[in-house]
C-alpha cells in the first residue's frame, strides 16, 4: 500500500472561531537540495555587475574599545565632533551598498599603524553605514558594533542585462 502525507491548513478566514481547511501535497518523496551562489556584487565579467567603490574597515585590539580609541583620536586631531570629518575629509558622494567581509581581508587600517586621518576617514564612512546601505546624506553614528564592521561598498547598478 502506497504511503500517502496531507497537510492541513487554513484557506479562508470566516470569523475568528472559523476557519475552512483544504488537503494539499503530494506524498512524501526524495528531497534533493543544490545550493547556487551566484552575485552581482564587484564581478567586472557580469555585464550587469555593480562595481566595488571601496573597502573599509579597521583592525584594532581584541581588548581595544573601538568607540573610545576613535573618539580620542578625533580629538588628537582637533575636531570636536565626527560631522567635522565631513568638511575635512573626501567621501564617496552618493549611496552604496554593503556587504560584510572578512577579518582578513586586504585593505583593511589597521589603527596601529595607519596615518590618523586614514583611520578617521574609515571610521566617518563606517559611521555613515546602515545594516545595508551607506548613506553620506544622514547623521554619522559611531557604536562600538559599527566601527568593528568590515565592508565592501558598491556602486548599485542595474538589475537587468540589456537584449
Amino acid at each position: 500500500m502506497r504511503q500517502m502525507s496531507s497537510t492541513f491548513m487554513p484557506l479562508v478566514r470566516r470569523a475568528r472561531s472559523e476557519s475552512l481547511w483544504c488537503n494539499f501535497g503530494p506524498p512524501p518523496a526524495k528531497y534533493r537540495t543544490e545550493s547556487c551562489h551566484s552575485t552581482l556584487l564587484g564581478d567586472p565579467d557580469k555585464e550587469i555587475a555593480w562595481p566595488l567603490v571601496e573597502r573599509v574597515g579597521l583592525l584594532f585590539n581584541r581588548d581595544e574599545n573601538p568607540l573610545s580609541f576613535i573618539e580620542n583620536l578625533l580629538r588628537r586631531e582637533g575636531f570636536k565632533s565626527p560631522e567635522e570629518l565631513r568638511e575635512e575629509l573626501e567621501i564617496p558622494p552618493g549611496m552604496l551598498t554593503c556587504r560584510t567581509i572578512g577579518d582578513d581581508a586586504d585593505g583593511l587600517a589597521d589603527i596601529r599603524r595607519a596615518d590618523p586621518r586614514i583611520v578617521l576617514r574609515q571610521a566617518l564612512i563606517l559611521g555613515l553605514c546602515g545594516p545595508s546601505f551607506y548613506d553620506p546624506n544622514k547623521a554619522v553614528i559611531w557604536t562600538n558594533s559599527r566601527l568593528s564592521r568590515k565592508l565592501d561598498l558598491f556602486y548599485p547598478g542595474r538589475f537587468y542585462a540589456d537584449n
